[in-house]
């Protein structure tokens, strides 16, 4: 990590204005706190080729997805007993994306440490997410093993405006529980946990859970059905649409996992697997949508040379009143990487059925490739 002393940016922040006016004031000259300037360069390209959805024809096509992000952290005491920590993490810098570029976007929070453990408050992951994004999803099973894929069933965040504490570790158990607003509905809010135990000092065991009431659903998901648009001049053609517009249907939702990963001693193999189960109340009707993912991940290093193969899949949806027919999806991934002075280059290739998420519920498959390349600092 590049460490920026605050006596340093502040020294240069005076300099800068005591040449535009005499009276300016000199800031930080008594803060010896430390900020951590650290980020990821990551950019690749990615091409994908598949049957659309209602399987007349077939589409080919690529994009350069630009993951680049930066971060500040830092921490200083307050009190003896007191120690004040902060993050700031942009956003993805490619604009076209989900999560846009923006300062602030992606884990920003500020909290307590001490002998009690950590308190965290502001946009942050959720326990939940953070064990399914990692070690579970890569490379390249979020797919269909993040939240919301096949059943489209909205039962978990990534991150959101959160408190989060962190027990200070008992042995090698370590415990995180958060709670936060789900959405912006009345009396809508989420609590959820994670557990990690290292046994025998080898296997690492994850437990997690989320729990979450009055979350308002997609207006496809509370109507329970689906279409595919075969209106060539669409922009949606080949598509599955919502047959509403608009919904204020609320869910009460309920979701865990269990995993493990596991080293094989002195082969340079360790596996991960993981089975993910989530549930959706509709408050209107009382029906639930239910439905399992697995996730299944061996990789094996020598040297700098790394292989990965993954795969992932979820059950069909299972629906009280049969309103939601969401079939069940798959990937397989494979994915060659190296380690070169501190660059990680990587190929991965791939197949997904029905085109994950569950975009469709043909028979529709995608094959994907990406060629990419990382640097942290």
């Amino acid at each position: 990590m590049n460490k920026l002393s605050l006596s340093m940016v502040a020294a240069a922040v005076s300099t800068a204005l005591l040449s535009t006016a005499a009276n300016a004031y000199v800031l930080g000259t008594e803060n010896t706190g430390n900020i951590e300037v650290y980020g990821v360069v990551a950019v690749s390209a990615y091409g994908h080729t598949g049957d659309k959805a209602n399987g007349e024809s077939n589409i080919t096509d690529y994009n350069i997805e630009n993951e680049t992000r930066v971060g500040f952290r830092g921490s200083k005491q307050m009190t003896d007993g007191i120690n004040v920590i902060f993050q700031v993490e942009s956003g993805y810098t490619d604009t076209d994306d989900w999560s846009g570029g923006g300062l602030g976007f992606r884990d920003t929070f500020v909290g307590v440490e001490g002998d009690y453990g950590k308190v965290t408050v502001g946009r942050q992951l959720t326990p939940m997410y953070e064990v399914v994004d990692w070690p579970f999803t890569n490379p390249g099973l979020g797919r269909v093993f993040d939240p919301a894929a096949t059943g489209d069933i909205a039962y978990m965040y990534d991150r959101t405006e959160s408190i989060r504490y962190f027990a200070p570790a008992m042995g090698n158990l370590n415990i995180n529980v958060a709670t936060g607003r789900a959405g912006s509905g009345d009396n809508a809010q989420w609590v959820g946990g994670a557990a990690k135990y290292k046994a025998f000092d080898a296997i690492t065991f994850h437990a997690t859970f989320e729990y979450g009431n009055n979350r308002q659903k997609s207006a496809a998901v509370a109507a329970g059905v689906y279409s595919i648009d075969n209106d060539k001049t669409s922009p949606t053609y080949g598509q599955n649409v919502a047959s509403v517009e608009k919904s204020e249907v609320t869910a009460d939702t309920f979701t865990y996992l269990v995993g493990f990963e596991a080293p094989i001693a002195s082969t340079g193999i360790s596996i991960a697997g993981a089975y993910k189960y989530g549930q959706s109340e509709d408050n209107a009707t009382k029906s639930t949508d239910s439905q399992g993912s697995y996730s299944l991940i061996a990789q094996y290093w020598n040297g700098p040379l790394g292989i990965k193969l993954g795969y992932a899949a979820t059950e069909d949806v299972d629906s009280d009143d049969n309103s939601n027919k969401r079939e069940g999806s798959s990937v397989t991934s494979l994915q060659v990487m190296g380690v070169v002075n501190g660059f990680v280059p990587y190929v991965r290739v791939g197949m997904t059925d029905k085109l994950g998420w569950g975009a469709v519920t043909s028979e529709s498959q995608e094959t994907f490739a990406r060629v990419g390349l990382e640097y942290g600092f």
